[in-house]
């Protein structure tokens, strides 16, 4: 084809060559139209070449690019009409896809399926809120439910258009009701900081709380641990004194049965016959003289000698 094309040139006068050139920026990617129809081919950045007049180049944007959406009409259950001044929709469109998604909706195609839906997306959303609900308990969350409404019908019908990011500006409401709302905006704030106050003095009350339960369950430990050890202590002493009582007592009863021991082997029939004679030295008294006729024991009565029994 491009050999065609430079042997045209060469018939055609100057001017009209040099419009036979265009130029893709890097970002983006160029599509050809010739007669209304769609091409098959998709050229990258750079220069390159087409016919003038026969065939149109058109340059697709496959970065990141922010839609912005003016003037949103947003109409609440409770019949007040209110507009988002501006909606920004961050989308990016994949290179790969770009062919497919231009032939089916064309060029502007985020004009159907960002700037349309946009507007579709909020009538449904306003419609079934109050104002109040608009405006102040939903509105931090419809960026994010306006991205994944988008999301999700781009999933659906149109592959490769990706959702990044949605930022809007506040409902503009009337003046007598915006002074309402402001008022309350303000109050809600001031109660979130209170809240928020409290909740920081509460946590710190906890804190110190918890430090003050530590401190006494440590001193509980301690006095436990101090009375575990008292005790084992006396335990201990108590046992040790049984103990040297039962040693004491055991080493008395083996010196009497040793004493009994030694006492049973003494007895025998010459010590026995010696204490006896020992005895009798010791207890009988004995008279003697010229004028004595008998031996007299205990001077109580005359006892013949011969019949002394000495009996221990």
């Amino acid at each position: 084809m491009k050999a065609h094309l430079f042997i045209i040139m060469a018939f055609l006068p100057c001017g009209l060559s040099l419009n036979m050139f265009h130029q893709v920026q890097e970002g983006h990617v160029g599509v050809y139209f010739r007669g209304g129809r769609l091409l098959d081919t998709v050229v990258g950045p750079g220069i390159h070449l087409h016919l003038p007049y026969i065939t149109e180049m058109v340059d697709v944007n496959v970065r990141l690019q922010t839609d912005i959406i003016p003037n949103v009409p947003c109409g609440t259950k409770d019949g007040i009409l209110s507009q988002f001044e501006r909606v920004e929709v961050v989308n990016t469109l994949s290179q790969a896809q770009a062919h497919t998604v231009v032939k089916a909706y064309g060029v502007d195609y985020d004009r159907v399926w960002i700037h349309d839906k946009v507007h579709h997306e909020i009538n449904q959303f306003c419609s079934n809120k109050t104002l109040r609900e608009v405006y102040v308990d939903d509105f931090a969350s419809l960026d994010e439910l306006l991205k994944l409404a988008l999301q999700k019908d781009l999933d659906a019908h149109v592959n490769g258009v990706s959702i990044m990011a949605v930022r809007m500006t506040k409902p503009t409401v009337p003046a007598s009701i915006r002074g309402n709302y402001e008022a309350m905006e303000e109050q809600r704030t001031a109660a979130l900081v209170a809240q928020r106050t409290h909740e920081v003095v509460e946590q710190e009350l906890e804190t110190e709380r918890a430090k003050t339960v530590s401190a006494a369950n440590r001193r509980a430990e301690e006095i436990h641990i101090q009375t575990e050890t008292e005790a084992q202590q006396k335990r201990t002493q108590a046992e040790t004194k049984a103990y040297e009582d039962k040693l004491a007592a055991e080493s008395k009863r083996y010196a009497v049965e040793q004493e009994a021991t030694a006492n049973e082997a003494l007895l025998t029939d010459a010590y026995l016959r010696l204490q006896e004679t020992r005895v009798w030295e010791q207890n009988t008294k004995a008279y003697f003289g010229e004028s004595i006729p008998r031996l007299m024991i205990d001077a109580v009565q005359p006892v013949d000698p011969a019949s002394v029994r000495v009996t221990v």
